[in-house]
């Protein structure tokens, strides 16, 4: 039976990570493809870069969020966590809502941890929601002071600052990719404790799969769903996305790339012209931060007493 559910969680966690991959290319790549700035292929090429770099440099980094929670985890545990988390993202898939994998998932180990008892790290819990709620606020201020800063300090020359911005922007989806594949990407390699190594490869192959396969529905909502992005918005904002991960990265802490990416472009809307953002999708991307987390808790805890 144990064979069995480990077998299938090491599938589940490579589909987890196909969505994930899939949901992501939005955020980190939504610029460069939908202003023509690369092609489709070549942008999903620089995202699965990007992924597979960022799983398996620091990728294990983010191992700590199941190790505090789930030190001593079961393969039935291990099942429910992948299962309760795979259902939620394809409930945003359906909904074309780019939710928060690294919040839906950490929910549910917290929901399954806190159904057996094991609840105890709980300054590192601290530590996170103190993230979760902090960066999207810190990356929505950054965006209007750096939209703000560039309007007034950026080159007068047209030609020049447009061709720093699409060489940052490239280089600025490659980094975006990298820390989701590092933090997102991560936080699922981490969970099949019995297996890490096996399961780490099973990601990395779904990332790729997903980058191709999926990822379509999610990558107008982030970008032309909330405003129309210029260059210097959709530039400043994934700066700020892949700056704010990097940095949560370094302490072990699964920040979503979406969410922060998404506080970016909110910002520098706010400072474009709030008028011409599209208040609904922002509504619904920030209603997604809060029921992804809440999602799977319930749901690991709820899977976990039925089951165990």
């Amino acid at each position: 039976m144990n064979l069995s559910l480990d077998t299938l969680s090491i599938v589940l966690a490579g589909l987890l990570g196909a969505v994930v991959s899939g949901n992501n290319l939005s955020a980190c790549c939504g610029t460069i493809i939908g202003s023509g700035m690369v092609n489709r292929r070549s942008g999903i090429i620089i995202a699965v870069a990007g992924y597979l770099l960022g799983l398996s440099i620091e990728g294990p980094k983010l191992f700590k969020v199941r190790e505090a929670f789930l030190p001593t985890e079961t393969s039935t545990e291990i099942f429910l966590i992948l299962l309760a988390t795979l259902l939620i993202f394809v409930g945003g898939e359906l909904t074309k809502v780019p939710l928060s994998l690294s919040k839906a998932l950490t929910g549910t180990i917290l929901g399954v941890s806190f159904a057996i008892g094991a609840l105890q790290e709980t300054s590192y819990l601290v530590l996170i929601l103190i993230f979760w709620v902090s960066a999207p606020i810190v990356a929505t201020a950054l965006g209007v002071l750096f939209v703000a800063l560039d309007d007034r300090y950026s080159p007068r020359n047209l030609w020049v600052k447009l061709s720093l911005l699409k060489a940052g922007l490239v280089m600025m989806a490659f980094l975006s990719a990298y820390v989701t594949g590092s933090n997102a990407l991560g936080l699922i390699a981490g969970v099949p404790s019995n297996q890490p190594q096996i399961a780490t490869v099973v990601v990395g192959i779904g990332s790729v799969l997903g980058a191709f396969v999926l990822g379509r529905g999610a990558l107008r909502r982030l970008t032309e769903g909330i405003y129309s992005l210029r260059y210097p918005n959709a530039f400043y904002s994934q700066l700020l996305g892949a700056g704010t991960v990097e940095f949560a990265n370094q302490l072990g802490v699964p920040l979503s790339t979406t969410e922060t990416v998404s506080s970016g472009i909110i910002g520098s809307g706010l400072a474009s012209k709030m008028r011409v953002m599209n208040s609904r999708n922002v509504f619904l991307i920030i209603a997604s931060w809060v029921i992804s987390p809440a999602l799977g808790f319930a749901l690991g805890y709820g899977l976990t007493l039925i089951v165990e």
